[in-house]
């Protein structure tokens, strides 16, 4: 990619020594690659040569990348005006230094993830830092476990090796100058430049390479041959700090322990397990659909009082299912209502999102129970976004990602296909199904978001024109906003439509969810703390329906959250399932029994945690500071009633401590089946 024949591209000497290096140094990180997989590979590993490949491929872009990335000094000290590489002996010097000090890091730092790769089977992440910790003792194991004198000569051998290599780059500068064209140097730089930013991207798609493309496949050894390990540890280096207190947790574990009903209490082990047996004959198990409404929040549907009908096919839909109607999320964000629903863990964590944390992408999923299930998941845009796609594939075991560039249908926006294409496409592979044997899916739609694109050819879909004022005394923020609401409800009615008619319907239960709501003005029809506490946007509807259901046109109240989704779908496929998370099955709630959903959020610039119960709401700094408890039943403009009830603000202090530190506790400790 970066070998040129003899063209223009040699004519400038500073152009061509910067390539090379660049070349030289992806030759050192290509060899460093192929030891890995020559000390590694274990005859006892099974995997498909394509995946191998695969996987080699990516790491060689990432190769690449770093490749560019230690060449960066060198473009800086040639672009220096009069003293640059080409004009100044003490330049020169300098970019030897540096080439020859970044040899010896690359050699280093790759020995050291050998040896952590060989001790642990990972490669080296921030936590190679909890090493220096004990150094001596590190030392001494190091001493001890590995030919600590034969790597150092190995080592030596390939320092001076490329130490010669580098040497060559140099006599490049030392040539005759040749006069170059305006026009040809900056066709030299933009052509150069093009390349450049190729490699670093390191892919033609929307969204760039990143740590979690090397992990498509549940082979730990292919998924560590296809990062490269300095990169890698980069991305870790952000989220250096584990976020959870161990002491905290287990000082709140016997309310969340008695609250989830866990029959085998252990506050040392902290064990939140919970196992479900199930007899039902897996020939009747029901097929499971979750359908993901982008940026629908619970003040949208005329079910529960918006008075500009803009989710008729939805409120169809609740007649005839079951509305849960004080559902919420527990953070706003897609990506973090995608964990939060794969691994029923709120996704508090401070720094990212958690699907893009390296530390803690391998997540247990009750999605795994569904055993005998063909697994889907069906999405109009790429699954680069927010590391999607390689935290689905890393912990949901043969799942088959349907995505933008799977699909036939066009590209409607940055987000991909439209809504309406979608649930077409994602008809048709269900369709496609055999249908003896049951599956599991989620479509997660994507254009009910700005810029709220609508396709000019939806049959039956025509775009309302109202006033700025009766938008905004229903919660909408424009009309464009409006529409798309409208478009995202059509293209529901419209799957249904044709879904009703196709053979797995009869035998499919489906949940629809909103992702989190907006932050937009009073909807007049909710209550005023919808708007005063910012509830809005964490409030969203959620609705079962099917033909299998027992009761339908049911309005529940119960205080629910995300993390209960999958428990719910579980209990309806009537599978047995193991729970380990914050979630519970809605349908086993026994009428007047306490319910709570947490909330994370800020308050002028400052984290909050909240918790909502069925009639008090208590909100507070992460720190605990700043403790207000609203009584959600009152009238008019809420006010912080703390001090006239004193035993439930301890109540429902010691509630949202509880979920918040549980939660960060989950994320570093749901990897694996819990086991007592």
């Amino acid at each position: 990619m970066l070998i040129y024949p003899n063209s223009m591209f040699y004519l400038s000497r500073r152009i061509n020594f910067i390539l090379r290096n660049i070349l030289t140094f992806f030759l050192l990180l290509i060899i460093f690659r192929i030891s890995f997989f020559l000390f590694f590979n274990s005859t006892s590993e099974s995997y498909a040569f394509l995946t191998l490949i695969k996987a080699i491929f990516i790491g060689i872009k990432f190769d690449l990348r770093l490749a560019v990335m230690l060449s960066f000094p060198h473009f800086i000290l040639s672009v220096i005006p009069y003293v640059n590489l080409t004009n100044s002996y003490l330049v020169k010097q300098l970019s030897k230094i540096y080439n020859y000090i970044a040899i010896i890091f690359l050699l280093l730092f790759y020995s050291v993830d050998f040896g952590h790769y060989s001790y642990l089977g990972r490669r080296v992440d921030i936590s190679v830092i909890g090493f220096l910790e004990n150094p001596s003792i590190s030392s001494q194991m190091i001493w001890e476990s590995y030919p600590v004198i034969l790597i150092l000569f190995i080592l030596s051998l390939v320092f001076v090796a490329f130490k010669y290599l580098f040497e060559l780059t140099y006599k490049i500068l030392i040539r005759n100058q040749q006069v170059i064209s305006i026009r040809k140097r900056i066709l030299l730089v933009c052509i150069n430049s093009l390349i450049i930013l190729f490699s670093l991207w390191g892919t033609i798609k929307q969204y760039p390479l990143r740590w979690s493309d090397a992990f498509f496949t549940n082979n730990s050894f292919i998924s560590a041959l296809g990062l490269n390990p300095l990169l890698y540890y980069n991305d870790t280096r952000r989220f250096a700090k584990d976020d959870f207190d161990i002491l905290r947790t287990k000082k709140y574990y016997p309310q969340l322990s008695n609250y989830f009903l866990i029959s085998r209490p252990d506050s040392i082990n902290l064990n939140y397990s919970r196992s479900f047996s199930s007899s039902t004959n897996k020939n009747s198990q029901p097929n499971i659909i979750i359908i993901f409404l982008e940026s629908v929040g619970a003040n949208r549907l005329s079910a529960i009082g918006n008075p500009l009908n803009a989710t008729p096919n939805l409120d169809k839909i609740i007649n005839d299912g079951i509305l849960f109607s004080r559902f919420y999320v527990p953070f706003i964000g897609t990506a973090r209502s995608v964990f939060t629903m794969v691994t029923g863990i709120p996704d508090v964590a401070r720094v990212k999102t958690s699907s893009r944390n390296p530390r803690i992408n391998k997540q247990y999923s009750i999605i795994n129970d569904f055993q005998n299930y063909e697994k889907h998941y069906i999405m109009g845009g790429s699954a680069g976004w927010a590391n999607i796609r390689g935290f689905l594939q890393l912990n949901i075991d043969d799942l088959t990602i349907t995505e933008l560039d799977d699909l036939e249908s066009p590209r409607l926006d940055v987000w991909g296909v439209s809504d309406h294409d979608l649930f077409k496409e994602s008809h048709q592979i269900f369709k496609n199904i055999d249908s003896d044997k049951p599956f599991f899916a989620i479509i997660q739609t994507a254009t009910n978001h700005r810029p709220y694109s609508i396709p000019n050819d939806v049959k039956g879909f025509e775009i309302q024109n109202l006033s700025k004022d009766e938008l905004s005394r229903a919660g909408f923020n424009s009309l464009d906003q409006y529409n798309a609401m409208r478009l995202l409800d059509h293209a529901v009615g419209e799957y249904f439509s044709y879904a009703k008619s196709s053979s797995y319907f009869e035998n499919t239960v489906f949940f629809l969810f909103g992702d989190h709501g907006t932050s937009d003005p009073w909807a007049e029809h909710m209550p005023l703390s919808d708007y005063e506490l910012l509830l809005r946007s964490y409030h969203v509807p959620f609705i079962i329906y099917g033909n299998r259901l027992k009761q339908k046109g049911i309005i529940r109240n119960e205080v629910s959250m995300l993390p209960d989704l999958m428990p719910t779908a579980a209990g309806f496929a009537g599978i047995s399932y193991h729970n380990q998370t914050l979630g519970q099955d809605l349908m086993s709630l026994k009428k007047g029994q306490d319910s709570y959903a947490l909330i994370v959020g800020k308050d002028r610039g400052f984290p909050t945690i909240g918790i909502m119960g069925n009639q008090f709401y208590l909100t507070m700094y992460h720190d605990g500071t700043n403790i207000k408890l609203y009584d959600l039943k009152s009238e008019g403009s809420l006010k912080n009633i703390k001090d006239n009830h004193p035993n439930m603000t301890i109540k429902y202090s010691e509630l949202v401590k509880g979920f918040y530190e549980t939660s960060k506790y989950m994320l570093y400790h749901n990897s694996e089946l819990f086991k007592p």
